[in-house]
């Protein structure tokens, strides 16, 4: 199995606002790769099961923090992933979004 990384040219340079996103994103990543890997999903799962059980709007926001930071981590790894990991993640996003819809929207 290739590595994702580096299976995306090895050339890309961003310009415009997808480099202005990522160097301002880069302090947020640098904290990020800091922390033990297991901490930051085990905080993403949190986030997600506290939100969908909790309900109502703290629930929701709780989802949407999740939703929010993995769409973002999205964005930033989108021209390095290849087009079945880009669908994995995408799949992921339609989850959660999914979620929301379900538990927090008035029937």
């Amino acid at each position: 199995m290739s590595d994702p990384i580096h299976s995306a040219d090895p050339h890309y340079h961003s310009t415009g606002t997808r480099a202005a996103i990522e160097r301002a994103s880069l302090p947020a990543l640098a904290w990020l790769a800091k922390l033990p890997t297991w901490l930051p999903m085990l905080a993403m799962a949190a986030l997600i099961l506290v939100g969908a059980f909790l309900g109502g709007v703290v629930g929701a926001v709780l989802v949407g923090l999740a939703l929010l930071a993995l769409a973002w981590l999205l964005y930033l790894s989108w021209p390095h992933l290849t087009t079945p990991l880009r669908m994995m993640r995408i799949a992921v996003l339609v989850l959660l979004i999914a979620i929301v819809i379900t538990q927090f929207v008035p029937r």
